[in-house]
């Protein structure tokens, strides 16, 4: 346990070399292209869940229970992405035109899109490697892919490519790290096959589509503020709100790094013990809340220090939302590992029923308050979506813990 903890905490610190990079493209483009080229990427990031709805997480349970499925799933889970990542990027293409019509936020949005497609292939690989739990595999698979974007992606900006330049990195360097996820699974998992058997897809839809449809919200949530702020503000708030936004993701890969070695773990105990599945559960709740009321302290006392330093002064003005968001960090460390156990226990509608509600309050309150408040109303409705999910889904959870043994896991949602 304590080696995967390390290697996850390895992969998920690399978060610093893509935040490198952002702060590099806000210097060098300006608050403006900045503002660009964040819309390109976040409403790239709300489509990419549409390429796996939900095959990863129910990858790494499956081989969590049964590690000789490893290498079927792998290749069966690769041939249904070729449906999908095929009608997300129609769907992608088509949104991008009728949201902007400027050509080159256009055509960055459709290089981002292509550029998720190679990483959703990547996150197939790397679902597989951690429900056996390789760890170390899934280390070097990332570490590759955000080297690759940082090194192409400075050179970009070095040669004064502008943002053309930079998404075009972006695919470059998403298709060479697929390359190196390719090469793991000739050493680990037997290499990359394609497979097509009417029954297992049909089993894998059935388990996926729910998780799938909660992970599309989520994705949704996380990144809909800064779509709205795009279309709603101007790109110069834009480039604000997603520089104290990235800064504020940076600081919740941690619970992210928790989380990911919890989830086969606790897939496993589900089965096997409960009483140690109701232990590790708690556990990781109590210390990631507490390590984000920590994180959440720092970042707001050094939030303008944080922001001038690392982007320049003059994104000082994103301060007050960096505060807001900060504030919410406790939440959003629990609710991370609130996922890992709901997904352990099969507990997918909970999770979208959540999702939605949390959705649907974020999107709510940005109607109102972005127009009055720009970034900093975004902020508030960030936190207080994230608030009402944490809560429905806790609550959720409560006979899942506390259920007699031999029970069933899969309380009424």
């Amino acid at each position: 346990m304590l080696r995967n903890f390390f290697y996850s905490a390895v992969s998920s610190g690399t978060a610093a070399l893509l935040l490198i990079l952002m702060i590099v493209a806000g210097r060098v483009l300006g608050d403006v292209e900045f503002g660009k080229f964040a819309f390109a990427l976040l409403l790239g990031s709300i489509f990419e869940t549409t390429m796996d709805f939900g095959l990863h997480q129910v990858t790494i349970r499956a081989i969590a229970r049964d590690r000789s499925r490893a290498t079927s799933l792998l290749h069966h889970t690769l041939t249904i992405k070729l449906v999908w990542a095929t009608v997300t990027l129609i769907a992608l293409v088509v949104t991008a035109t009728l949201l902007r019509p400027e050509r080159d936020v256009r055509l960055a949005c459709y290089l981002i899109g292509g550029s998720l497609v190679f990483r959703s292939y990547m996150l197939t690989i790397r679902g597989v490697l951690q429900g056996l739990e390789h760890f170390g595999w899934d280390t070097i698979v990332v570490v590759a892919d955000r080297a690759l974007l940082l090194l192409l992606g400075l050179i970009a900006l070095e040669l004064s490519l502008g943002l053309k330049g930079l998404v075009i990195a972006f695919v470059v360097a998403r298709g060479a790290a697929l390359a190196v996820a390719g090469l793991v699974t000739e050493t680990s998992l037997g290499g990359i096959g394609f497979r097509y058997d009417r029954d297992v897809w049909r089993d894998l839809h059935a388990t996926a589509l729910p998780l799938g449809f909660f992970l599309v919200v989520l994705n949704l949530y996380s990144y809909v503020d800064g779509v709205m702020l795009g279309v709603m503000r101007t790109d110069a708030e834009t480039g604000l709100y997603t520089a104290a936004y990235k800064i504020y993701e940076g600081l919740t890969y941690a619970p992210m790094a928790i989380s990911m070695v919890l989830t086969p773990r606790l897939s496993a105990l589900v089965i096997s013990n409960r009483a140690e599945h109701r232990k590790l559960s708690m556990q990781g709740i109590l210390g990631s809340t507490g390590l984000g009321v920590l994180v959440g302290g720092v970042g707001f006392t050094a939030a303008a220090f944080l922001l001038t330093t690392l982007f320049g002064p003059g994104y000082l003005d994103a301060t007050s939302p960096f505060q807001i968001l900060c504030a919410g960090l406790p939440i959003v460390f629990a609710i991370w590992i609130l996922h890992a156990v709901a997904i352990s226990v099969d507990r997918e509608r909970l999770l979208l029923k959540t999702g939605l509600v949390g959705l649907v309050v974020n999107v709510g309150l940005n109607l109102y308050l972005i127009p009055h408040y720009g970034g900093s109303g975004a902020a508030v409705a960030t936190v207080m979506g994230e608030l009402m999910s944490a809560v429905m889904l806790a609550w959720g959870l409560r006979a899942t813990w506390w259920a007699p043994p031999g029970s069933s896991t899969q309380a009424s949602s």
